[in-house]
């Protein structure tokens, strides 16, 4: 079986996610996986709300878990209210 590179096994870890994520309007996208770093895009998140805080501290404990070479996220957020 050949080895899944960093961003195909963060993929495989979220991917579980997105139906969940989508039925409340939200999404998610790996814009960059260059180990020790990953940029993950944000869409339909409220930036400074509680429930956004908490999505990002859960990924980041999966993706942490699951990709022991990532030692950072950084996540940007599309604005929820853009037209």
């Amino acid at each position: 079986m050949p080895v899944m590179t960093s961003k195909e096994l963060i993929e495989e870890t979220l991917a579980p996610l997105r139906p969940i994520l989508a039925e409340a309007g939200k999404a998610l996208e790996i814009v960059s996986c260059e180990p020790p770093r990953v940029v993950v895009k944000l869409s339909g998140f409220c930036g400074g709300c509680e429930c956004s805080g908490s999505y990002r501290e859960g990924l980041m404990d999966l993706v942490f878990e699951k990709c022991p070479d990532i030692e950072e996220i950084e996540f940007v957020e599309e604005d929820a209210h853009a037209a």
